[in-house]
């Protein structure tokens, strides 16, 4: 079945070698807040910032993603802090474009709000085709089944998974006459194919069945592609078989819901 409704993805959050740091002053002198190297969901990596913020400081954090404008809000319930984006020691493996912040050190305040909004976004330009939702597919996870000699049958497992199945289609750069149907992304075919590369890595992603409900969301791992059981690799098809030059699809996608 299609998606009566538009879909979006927040994905984008990895932390590496080269943008880990958060430098800062609670009014004593330059701190370090070091972030775990990972990747994130957009919720996770507020939760992996707070983290650091507390434990290398001495101020009670807060770090919030907003889900309508992807930004990251920092607020302290104990005074004013600085964020060092553009003089901290470690600046040159800062997180601060990561996080949506601009290269200017902020101080006198208790809360502060990016400039800019955390990771990336990509929004399917058409309703999603061939879904299955994830309450109409659930598995045993690692189950086995045993039988006794009496009969009885049991079923030993390591929880429940869950999964979502979808195909993005009609990706385009073609400008739509009727963008009610198909939305117009002037640079569609590559926003997916950054997307599915991001994907294929493994890496975590919400979604959001209804575009304009964001705050209702699950976090994803891509379980398989079309022609990639495992996950990590992607072939998309141009739908010349359907007179639609210039139109593309993943195929069947599977997600899994990870915690």
């Amino acid at each position: 079945m299609a998606l009566s409704t538009f879909s979006t993805f927040y994905y984008g959050h990895s932390v590496t070698t080269g943008n880990l740091n958060i430098n800062f002053d609670e009014g004593s002198g330059e701190l370090l807040a070091v972030v775990v190297v990972d990747s994130y969901s957009a919720t996770a990596f507020a939760a992996a910032i707070q983290t650091a913020l507390n434990s290398a400081g001495t101020y009670t954090y807060t770090v919030v993603f907003d889900r309508a404008t992807r930004k990251i809000t920092i607020a302290s319930a104990s005074g004013n802090f600085s964020l060092l984006a553009a003089t901290g020691t470690e600046v040159a493996t800062g997180l601060w474009v990561l996080m949506g912040f601009a290269a200017t050190d902020l101080s006198a305040a208790a809360t502060y709000t990016g400039d800019a909004v955390s990771g990336s976004v990509y929004s399917p330009q058409f309703k999603l085709q061939d879904h299955i939702s994830t309450a109409d597919w659930k598995a045993a996870s690692s189950a086995t089944v045993n039988k006794t000699a009496s009969g009885r049958v049991e079923v030993i497992k390591f929880g429940d998974e869950e999964f979502m199945q979808a195909n993005i289609k009609y990706a385009t750069d073609i400008a739509q006459p009727d963008a009610i149907i198909i939305k117009n992304a002037a640079s569609g075919l590559t926003n997916l194919r950054t997307f599915m590369q991001y994907a294929i890595e493994k890496k975590p992603i919400e979604y959001m069945a209804d575009i304009d409900t964001p705050a209702t969301f699950e976090k994803m791992l891509l379980e398989s592609s079309p022609g990639f059981k495992n996950g990590t690799g992607y072939k998309l098809k141009e739908l010349y078989g359907q007179g639609l030059p210039g139109y593309f699809e993943t195929g069947s996608l599977v997600l899994r819901v990870i915690t």
